[in-house]
């Protein structure tokens, strides 16, 4: 679906809005009424393709792939929590391309008017750029919760409350924070690679001061967040460590208890067993031969555990 929305006099939004995939009839407009060439949209409707910038200078088309969050943050397929929209500028429309799942960026384009300045709303960069702060803070706050469950996790082992479901939770962790890890790093490298573009005379991608300003701005935000990203991973990684460290011992701790209990417990069978069999034995036809097995049985134990505790075994 396609809709056109006026952003100002100079500005023109092409929301094209996609339930999975860009259908025939979309893309047969977009080609035939706004010159979008196939390749870019072939760009724009992969759901697979990586944060990029491109220049098509046969029509004179920006495309921007760009990482953004699921809107649906529950489901339960990680590796869907990050998805990839597209803009395209061409003159001065501004096209978006999205899914049912992100289709809330079109809510941040619209608001990005309240916050630009009267004199910067003719610049159609500036959206894009609003649309990035807005983006890098929504991966602010999923870090934030991020970091808010780990803690949970991280207090539970220290309390030796730990469980299996816990280390699924901790698991799922480090894979949702290796999957936003990698889309904050690609938004990162799109921006730098704005940056560089911006300053040279390789593509005629000229901004003004305030739109450059504002992309300065835009890759500290992003880089901020890419640190946090950095920092939260790893010290997920570190407690996944020390959680395997801990079951690692407890395992050990479990088999040296059990390993002590079999070698106490096999002297009785071993001294009894003597006793038992059909030979001349010292004292055994006295009455109180079973009070001397007991005491022999005692004495090789004490000595045993003696040995041990010298050994530093228990």
């Amino acid at each position: 679906m396609i809709n056109e929305i006026v952003l100002n006099k100079s500005v023109k939004l092409i929301d094209v809005h996609s339930t999975e995939d860009l259908d025939d009839d979309d893309r047969t407009t977009l080609i035939e009424k706004y010159a979008l060439t196939n390749e870019i949209l072939d760009y724009a409707d992969d759901e697979n393709e990586r944060a990029r910038f491109e220049y098509d200078e046969i029509t004179n088309t920006y495309l921007i792939v760009y990482n953004a969050q699921n809107e649906n943050n529950q489901t339960t397929d990680i590796s869907q929590r990050v998805l990839p929209i597209s803009f395209a500028i061409k003159n001065d429309q501004l096209f978006l391309f999205t899914n049912d799942a992100t289709h809330y960026i079109k809510d941040y384009i619209l608001a990005a008017k309240i916050h630009l300045k009267e004199s910067s709303q003719n610049e159609t960069w500036e959206y894009i750029f609003n649309t990035f702060d807005q983006i890098s803070s929504d991966y602010s706050d999923q870090l934030s919760e991020t970091d808010v469950k780990r803690n949970k996790i991280q207090k539970s082992i220290r309390k030796h409350h730990s469980s299996e479901s816990q280390i699924l939770d901790l698991a799922d962790l480090e894979d949702l924070t290796t999957y936003m890890g990698t889309a904050i790093n690609g938004n990162f490298t799109v921006i730098k690679q704005l940056e560089l573009i911006s300053s040279g005379n390789v593509q005629p991608l000229h901004l003004t001061k305030v739109g450059r300003e504002h992309m300065h701005d835009s890759l500290i935000e992003i880089e901020q967040i890419k640190n946090q990203a950095d920092l939260s991973s790893d010290i997920i990684d570190r407690i996944s460590n020390t959680y395997n460290n801990i079951l690692n011992n407890r395992t050990n701790t479990t088999m040296k208890v059990l390993t002590i209990y079999t070698i106490v417990l096999s002297i009785p069978t071993i001294v009894s067993g003597f006793y038992g069999m059909n030979m001349k034995l010292p004292v055994a036809d006295k009455q109180w031969s079973w009070v001397f097995s007991l005491i022999i049985t005692i004495l090789i134990i004490l000595v045993i555990l003696w040995d041990l505790h010298r050994r530093d075994s228990l």
